[in-house]
């Protein structure tokens, strides 16, 4: 088998190094976007983390004033129940 003449080991040497340059391109271009990308996911995840912070707190504010009511209910209960005793029963009590 014969060798390649040193024109033809030159010529596909300089194909070889404009591929390798036009990869190269390629990775830097997909670097970028993918560092841009990121960036865009770093921004939603940290509107979500807000977006949950503000959620627990309206949970937690619901569950005070839900708190709050079952107390008043069982106060109202237990009023209610004290008026029914006093009121006059029909059999003479």
């Amino acid at each position: 088998m014969t060798e390649p003449s040193l024109d033809a080991r030159v010529a596909l040497l300089e194909r070889l190094t404009t591929q390798q340059l036009a990869l190269n391109d390629q990775l830097s271009e997909l670097t970028r976007r993918l560092g841009d990308e990121h960036a865009l996911y770093q921004d939603r995840l940290a509107r979500d983390e807000a977006i949950l912070a503000a959620l627990a707190e309206s949970q937690r504010l619901h569950e005070e004033r839900l708190a709050w009511h079952e107390a008043q209910m069982a106060s109202l209960a237990q009023t209610l129940a004290a008026i029914k005793d006093m009121l006059p029963r029909g059999n003479g009590h």
